[in-house]
């Protein structure tokens, strides 16, 4: 049985494209739960939507809901009937309220005793009743960022409602929407095709919307869209500068997915690629094109004079839509251009000054504070960096320069109008200079990785720029007491943590993060030490803990589990290039059996000295043979855990503790740790404890998680 289909549709006026695809996901969601309330699934459940249209699909619902038997409990039963057995009033009044005779009661032992129970039988409503319940009730409880009321007040919804389309199996819902009765017809569109007609089901409701050239699934919408602009691109002798956010919400804001193609002013083509890509796309949301195979790994193409938008209708047979679009962009560049001549006639050096007036947080004083910490914290980063046998050296002045200027484009009217472009601006305007490449090209990157597909800086250092920067901002908010909660974030500071991270992670950068946050903290000053912390120290000993769950979540999408993650976090993580090794070491060599022995082992003897003081290890007290070779072998791999450790081969030190099994297993099996004499058992606790040291050099290996499927022994 392949069941009935629900067609719903909201139309409304347009809706903002930001809120459409959490309302449908919560639209869903409601449905169903309301549907598995009653015991009641749909085989599939589908979404849709247009600016003006809420579309949800459900397959495979049952005509009606099943029929219910519920016991329903009465009185005592001692209560219920008197001392010769006939019922009393109790008994009569309960059967009466249920429906039956008291000799259909039954008879149920609870735990309290004998009580009476009848068994109520509720015949399963049609689904289109139900239906009729859950919709409204479903579209009325739905989020809006921002609300309305209309006519004679009306709602509060995203927008004023003006149809509902609901059919369930052939035949119309009987249901209403703020006063809208649904039934069975919609509209195209509201302009060229705004004649009413009436729809069976879902697969004739997208037929007849196809007709009148809308179509109302997304994902077609945006592929049949983003193979126009391409086409369209083609046509013009180019290639259209990818921008899948763009044609996200483009895909949002259409229901004909028809393509208007404007042309731009020569002189334009004279600002900045990354500015007029930026202008187009913030203000009039269109693509820009590029000259066909022009772009190369290192250099982006030469844009071309034009620019593709959409239109939602199929054609401009006029060219109104057109030259509107002409028109505003035309305008929009003017500005943008002026901005652009306006900001060079003062070069970055003249307007550092001006960071003095610009706010960086009231408490924490302005950009020029922080451009000066930016540049100290960046210098004991270089010289650390330096000072290192690996890795490319950083020029002292080049970093003093870009910690110096990497935030002077917030003054700029550039950065002022698309705050988006906020360092590459400076990264712009820097190269135009001439400063030196690693200068402009970390002002240009400071800022990523803004998400987690963007990339880290080019260049060492431009990593140490915005990672001096994002430990400064972390520090300055922590210290504040500006510890993000639950889901509340308002300064980005997990999204810094994360960047911090992935900075050291992926540019190898061996710092000790404890120590960079430190020398963060004590840059501040005095302006830390309120709000329950009572300096630097304790800033840190607070972000660690939040910078480590960052690790987690990092490490965690690069595949590593999670209790290899922790066993690493466990012995230290402030050099993240260090954890990951040892993370990646133990991920390596868990699987083998010999390594699990020893891990096992661990656990064990960590309960055995886990209520113990250290105690002194005396050779000459070691009595058996198995103890003896035991304490032989762990000074063998003792020596060979400092070597791996030193030279930074965790795997191979970790392979040498698979390799002590055998020995351990020995000493367990025939030596008696907690003897009776107190010399002995305190020796053996004590070569214990020692084994323990050595083994969680690497990681702790009592936190590794050991099930039957991976230890055989």
């Amino acid at each position: 049985m392949t069941g009935g289909e629900l067609l719903l549709e909201v139309r409304a006026e347009e809706i903002p494209a930001r809120m459409l695809v959490p309302a449908m996901r919560e639209l869903a969601e409601l449905v169903t739960a309301r549907l598995a309330e009653r015991g009641l699934e749909a085989r599939e459940v589908e979404t849709a939507y247009t600016p003006r249209r809420l579309v949800l699909i459900a397959r495979g619902l049952p005509e009606r809901e099943p029929d219910r038997e519920e016991q329903v409990m009465g009185p005592p039963a001692a209560v219920a009937f008197d001392a010769d057995g006939k019922a009393t009033k109790a008994a009569e009044g309960f059967a009466k309220r249920c429906g039956v005779e008291v000799a259909d009661l039954l008879r149920v032992e609870t735990e309290k005793g004998e009580y009476l129970a009848a068994v109520e039988h509720t015949a399963g409503r049609p689904m289109a009743e139900l239906l009729a319940e859950i919709l409204p009730d479903a579209l009325s409880r739905l989020y809006w960022p921002k609300t309305m009321r209309w006519g004679s007040g009306v709602g509060p919804w995203v927008r004023p409602v003006h149809g509902l389309l609901a059919v369930f199996a052939g035949q119309p819902v009987p249901c209403e929407l703020f006063g809208v009765a649904a039934g069975a017809e919609t509209l195209g569109h509201p302009v060229l095709s705004a004649e009413p007609f009436s729809v069976d089901n879902a697969a004739d409701y997208r037929k007849k919307l196809a007709a009148r050239g809308i179509e109302v699934l997304p994902a077609a919408r945006r592929e049949a869209l983003h193979r126009s602009m391409q086409e369209h691109a083609r046509r013009l002798g180019g290639e259209l500068v990818e921008d899948p956010e763009l044609l996200a919400k483009l895909t949002a804001i259409c229901e004909i997915p028809g393509v208007v193609v404007g042309a731009l002013e020569e002189r334009f083509l004279d600002l900045p690629r990354e500015v007029l890509i930026t202008s187009l796309r913030d203000h009039q949301s269109a693509f820009t094109v590029q000259q066909a195979g022009s772009a190369t790994a290192s250099e982006p193409g030469e844009l071309l004079p034009y620019f593709l938008t959409v239109m939602d209708r199929p054609d401009d047979p006029a060219g109104r839509v057109q030259a509107g679009n002409e028109w505003v962009v035309a305008a929009r560049l003017a500005d943008a251009d002026f901005f652009y001549r306006e900001d060079r006639k003062r070069s970055l050096e003249e307007r550092a000054g001006d960071l003095d007036s610009l706010t960086f947080h009231v408490r924490l004083g302005s950009y020029a504070g922080k451009a000066k910490r930016i540049a100290a914290l960046t210098e004991a980063l270089v010289a650390s960096m330096n000072g290192g046998e690996d890795g490319e050296a950083v020029d002292g002045g080049e970093a003093a320069q870009a910690a110096r200027l990497a935030k002077v484009d917030l003054t700029t009217e550039m950065v002022k109008e698309f705050t988006s472009l906020q360092g590459v601006v400076g990264g712009l305007y820097a190269r135009q200079e001439g400063l030196p490449v690693a200068v402009w090209q970390a002002i240009y990157d400071q800022y990523l990785p803004a998400s987690t597909d963007d990339p880290i800086p080019r260049g060492n250092l431009g990593r140490l720029i915005s990672l001096a920067d994002r430990m400064d901002t972390l520090v300055g908010l922590f210290g504040l007491g500006h510890v993000p909660t639950g889901s509340r974030d308002p300064f980005g500071l997990r999204r810094a943590a994360q960047g911090v991270v992935r900075i050291a992670l992926e540019g190898d950068l061996a710092f000790d993060l404890d120590l960079v946050a430190a020398k963060a903290a004590r840059l501040y000053h005095d302006r830390l030490g309120d709000d329950g912390f009572a300096g630097p120290d304790d800033v840190v000993e607070t972000l660690r803990p939040f910078l480590h769950d960052r690790v987690r979540h990092v490490l965690g999408l690069a595949g590593y589990a999670y209790d290899e993650i922790e066993a690493a976090l466990a012995v230290g993580g402030s050099n993240l290039p260090d954890l990951r090794a040892r993370v990646d070491a133990l991920h390596q060599v868990r699987g083998e059996e010999r390594f699990l022995s020893v891990v096992l082992a661990a656990k064990r003897i960590a309960n055995i000295i886990k209520d113990h003081e250290e105690y002194p290890l005396e050779v000459d007290a070691l009595a058996e043979e198995a103890e003896k070779a035991l304490h032989r072998a762990y000074g063998a791999l003792r020596g060979d855990i400092d070597k791996a450790a030193a030279a930074g081969e965790y795997e191979r030190g970790l392979e040498k503790i698979a390799e002590f099994a055998e020995v351990l297993d020995r000493f367990f099996v025939e030596v008696l740790v907690m003897d009776e004499d107190r010399r002995l058992r305190r020796n053996r606790i004590a070569l214990l404890q020692a084994i323990h040291r050595t083994l969680s050099r690497v990681a702790r290996l009592t936190e590794v998680v050991v099930d039957k499927g991976e230890y055989r022994k």
